[in-house]
């Protein structure tokens, strides 16, 4: 199984989504940040690597997303990040469950990473 960092557009479309839509009044970066560094500490474990943990660009976020698009790209993010012995994201499986809540259409979105 392969991994990769995803990139500052994915996690801050997650982020941004995440706290304008489902958690208004809470502080996107901390938030977007968190997820980032689960994942490549996830890939540093992988490959045997130490790319440093870096602050998630939050303009590069996509705000015109459906509820079933940011499933998933939670589902990428979450296998991009499960390498780490033991892991838990409790942070993603907490916004995928909200997003997961607000589909409607029942439709699978073909979208994995942006």
């Amino acid at each position: 199984m392969s991994a990769y960092i995803c990139s500052d557009k994915h996690i801050a479309t997650i982020a941004v989504a995440f706290t304008s839509l489902l958690a208004k009044g809470a502080d996107t970066q901390p938030i977007a940040d968190e997820l980032l560094r689960i994942n490549t500490e996830s890939v540093n474990y992988r490959y045997n690597e130490d790319t440093p943990v870096e602050t998630v660009d939050l303009t590069e976020a996509e705000t015109d997303r459906s509820f079933e698009d940011l499933v998933a790209l939670c589902g990428c993010l979450n296998y991009q990040s499960c390498e780490l012995p033991d892991y838990k994201n409790p942070l993603l499986d907490s916004i995928t469950a909200q997003f997961k809540a607000n589909c409607r259409t029942g439709v699978e979105s073909p979208v994995w990473s942006i």
